[in-house]
């Protein structure tokens, strides 16, 4: 490699390590903020901004560390100081390529399978080795420190606005444990997706969709009018567990985020404090805790520990800031494409594990974990659950082998289809429901049947909403019109608590909502 003489060369391996970082950095920024349906695009510029620069120094930092291992130790290892700005231009170019193939032609790595991952991996180890040469050859201008120096200065200011800008992530959030874990009910609460009342025998459907949930209903406060908060999953579960408007909280769609103070505004977060052992059983991306930036609340999400060791050093400096949240985003999609290529784990495609059957857990996995929990754990439970079956245009089913679509757009949204998977949905209820029954855990339990939207995503029409207390307590119809954000306050109404002041919603306990 022919390169400058060795004690020259680590301002050259340091700029273009910091050149490599921003660069990264600024296509993936650019990338999310020219998508409308990104978070990142409805941020203000300043802050907008302010993400970047952060984000590119996070980058930066990670490379410049890389560097000192490799240029340090020893004298023959110098020539090694390339690797980091090779490594991080490889990475960039790879990722902008793999964006452009799906954007354009709708295929990529996520998509990749067989011999086609070994492909990317190959075409990735040949981008790296080009870079190397590439950068070995490749003279910088003075200027250049002028230039890494500003960015890392500009980075700092950035970092130091978030810190100093921040307040506790618990300040005003959660009330203080009134007595002790033992004493609290078990939360479990079954969501179906796109389940309308209008097709529920229970709600008054004449054909027999749900006998279970009519027999479930004779010992449960029942809203005989209940509404959803917005005809988008993500939006309308985030309702769900926050008490608020999408508007309050600005979260309308996935992959909108809860930010800043609204990322610890949460009822899994109050239970927490409370002893709760908290559990998502969602739908990657679309239900999931993590990308909706939901922190401090569940400790598993989607079958996975919360725990993640990037956010977990992040918090203490950047808390729950889009900045934070870019960066682990920006993480991630590098640790899954290069995992994928070299056949170590597979990525998973959000939308396939949405919209098609067989690439999504089963509704029937869904009930066994819940039973599975309730069999093991040594503390309180709170469970919130998203069942998929009922998910349109095509509806699913609890055999793995069943056909993944339906053939053709003449099968979207088949009523016979979807009122079989009611009944599907149906049968999970009892089935949990037994178990609570048979072990003795039913009169310690809360059992919750709730919706995200109606059939084919309307709000402006009923939905369930079925809250069975301990010993048939509060059985009853609540006539006026309620909404899924009155949920959470209802449950810690339950529990003997005052709802915190940021959550909107009323209590189905208290006099029937205007």
């Amino acid at each position: 490699m022919n390169t400058p003489a060795l004690h020259k060369t680590f301002p050259r391996f340091f700029n273009l390590a910091v050149l490599a970082a921003y660069f990264h950095a600024f296509m993936e920024w650019l990338f999310f903020v020219t998508q409308t349906s990104s978070s990142l695009s409805t941020l203000s510029y300043l802050e907008a901004g302010r993400v970047l620069f952060v984000a590119g120094g996070a980058l930066a930092l990670v490379l410049i560390l890389l560097l000192l291992i490799l240029y340090l130790p020893a004298k023959k290892w110098k020539p090694l100081g390339i690797l980091p700005a090779a490594l991080g231009f490889s990475i960039a170019a790879l990722i902008l390529l793999d964006n452009f193939t799906y954007t354009v032609f709708k295929f990529g790595i996520v998509t990749a399978e067989g011999v086609f991952r070994a492909l990317y991996a190959i075409a990735s180890i040949l981008i790296f080795f080009w870079m190397i040469r590439f950068l070995g050859r490749i003279q910088l201008p003075k200027r250049a420190s002028i230039l890494t120096t500003s960015l890392i200065a500009i980075s700092g200011i950035g970092l130091l606005s978030i810190v100093f800008s921040r307040t506790s992530s618990l300040d005003g959030v959660s009330p203080a444990p009134l007595s002790s874990p033992d004493d609290h009910p078990n939360i479990i609460i079954l969501s179906a997706d796109g389940l309308s009342a209008s097709y529920l025998s229970a709600y008054g459907f004449t054909e027999e969709t749900a006998p279970f949930l009519e027999e479930l209903m004779q010992s449960s406060l029942v809203a005989e009018n209940a509404f959803t908060n917005a005809s988008s999953t993500t939006a309308s579960t985030t309702s769900a567990l926050t008490g608020r408007e999408p508007a309050e909280v600005n979260v309308y769609r996935y992959p909108d985020i809860l930010a800043e103070e609204d990322s610890y505004k949460h009822l899994p977060g109050i239970l927490k404090q409370l002893g709760y052992r908290t559990v998502e059983i969602g739908a990657p991306s679309y239900v999931d805790a993590r990308k909706v930036n939901l922190a401090d609340g569940f400790d598993i999400v989607n079958g996975q520990s919360y725990e993640n060791p990037l956010l977990d050093a992040l918090q203490p400096i950047l808390g729950s800031s889009p900045s934070a949240y870019f960066i682990q985003i920006a993480a991630e999609r590098i640790s899954q494409r290069l995992l994928h290529i070299f056949y170590i784990a597979d990525m998973g495609n959000p939308f396939e594990q949405v919209n098609n059957p067989s690439a999504r857990i089963t509704d029937l996995e869904r009930q066994e974990q819940i039973i599975a929990l309730l069999q093991e754990s040594d503390k309180p439970l709170f469970i919130f659950s998203h069942f998929m079956n009922t998910h349109g245009p095509h509806f699913g089913s609890d055999d793995p082998s069943s056909a993944p679509e339906s053939p053709g757009p003449e099968d979207e949204w088949d009523v016979e289809k979807y009122k079989v998977s009611i009944r599907n949905f149906d049968d999970h209820v009892r089935q949990i429901y037994a178990y609570l029954e048979d072990s003795g855990k039913l009169d310690d339990s809360i059992l919750v049947v709730s919706t995200d939207h109606g059939y084919r995503y309307v709000v402006n029409a009923r939905v369930p909403l079925i809250l069975r207390f301990p010993n048939g307590q509060h059985a009853g119809r609540v006539k006026n019109n309620a909404q899924i954000i009155d949920l959470p306050v209802t449950l810690l109404d339950y529990l003997g608590m005052d709802s915190p002041e940021w959550m909107t919603g009323l209590s189905l306990l208290r006099e029937e909502p205007p």
